[in-house]
């Protein structure tokens, strides 16, 4: 099987989908400013936001389901704190669960409960969920917890995710982008890899799903490419970037910033190499001369566009430890 087999040759259905995928960014699933507050030492804190991520990753790797499980789990919990509350019961349990860590906890393995169910073809009852949390939580809190957490969102369950987003993308350069399947095939396993990293991270949790994507896009062909790819990759990038509703420059710089300080805490993001600046502009410059002389267009015009414009790194090691509730002032994981 080859990678590219995992990308969708239909453009026009794709170019209908990722069209989908941004509109339910701005309207059911939209972003907020965030929730948590660095200051207030009575919140959880966006590293225990982190190990609960991780604790998932361990589980769902365990059970050999898919990470976008997670994604999708995880971006039911932040929306839950992050939308204003539409009952008194989804309000305080909002307000308890960021200051009390067990009740944080909670919520998450009830996001990830009901995300396993909705998105897996085999799903794991409750009454296991509280046997692999060691029966710290019962199977009937665990389902009261996904009870409050979806009717608090109004049952909308189905999100976008980055990784979504990034295939769709992809899906659009394959016709047009003559590179080998292997390199294909790094290319879709660097992007899966960093909007990994980015559900790991809260500061992602207050971005588009459509950013993330194009961020880890960008900054895998900036770290993988050679100069002449990289401008071939950029130019397409750029008419699609200009055909649908993609934020700025500046928000996409920032979120590159933000990935490229995960893989490399060195720098703590704050250096970008020429190429990856020259990138950014040969994707933004685009969009920005075809919008101010043409406006924005409906996306089933990328097809035309695109014909005429020109002729793995391992995942993060995780492993699932005893779950206790022994300190008061931290979170503890199964």
């Amino acid at each position: 099987m080859n990678p590219t087999d995992n990308l969708s040759r239909n453009t026009e259905a794709v170019a209908d989908s990722l069209s989908a995928m941004i509109m339910r960014e701005f309207t059911s699933y939209s972003c907020y400013d965030g929730y948590l507050n660095p200051s207030d030492p009575t919140m959880i804190t966006a590293d225990d936001r982190k190990q609960l991520v991780d604790w998932c990753y361990g589980l769902v790797d365990h059970c050999k389901f898919s990470r976008e499980t997670v994604a999708s789990a995880m971006e039911m919990v932040d929306r839950f704190f992050s939308i204003p509350s539409n009952s008194t019961d989804a309000a305080r349990v909002c307000d308890e669960a960021l200051r009390d860590p067990s009740q944080f906890q909670l919520l998450t393995i009830a996001a990830l409960y009901s995300s396993i169910k909705v998105h897996e073809q085999v799903a794991l009852s409750s009454e296991l969920f509280s046997e692999i949390c060691s029966r710290i939580y019962t199977a009937e809190e665990i389902e009261a917890m996904e009870l409050t957490l979806l009717s608090g969102l109004s049952w909308r369950c189905h999100a976008p995710t980055a990784h979504q987003v990034g295939l769709s993308i992809l899906s659009l350069l394959l016709p047009y982008v003559d590179i080998p399947e292997v390199t294909w095939g790094f290319l879709m396993d660097e992007i899966k890899y960093l909007t990994e990293l980015a559900v790991q991270d809260y500061y992602f949790s207050t971005q588009r799903a459509s950013t993330t994507a194009l961020a880890a896009i960008l900054n895998v062909i900036s770290d993988s490419s050679t100069k002449e790819r990289r401008e071939v990759l950029g130019a397409y990038l750029g008419v699609i970037t200009e055909c649908f509703d993609f934020e700025g420059s500046e928000q996409i710089t920032a979120a590159r910033r933000r990935l490229h300080s995960l893989t490399r805490p060195d720098t703590g993001g704050d250096e970008m190499m020429d190429d990856e600046r020259s990138l950014d502009e040969s994707v933004m410059t685009l969009k920005a001369s075809n919008s101010s002389s043409h406006g924005k267009r409906k996306e089933e015009e990328y097809l035309e566009d695109l014909s005429h414009d020109h002729g793995h790194v391992g995942s993060p090691s995780l492993s699932l430890i005893d779950l206790s509730c022994d300190e008061q002032d931290s979170v503890h994981f199964c």
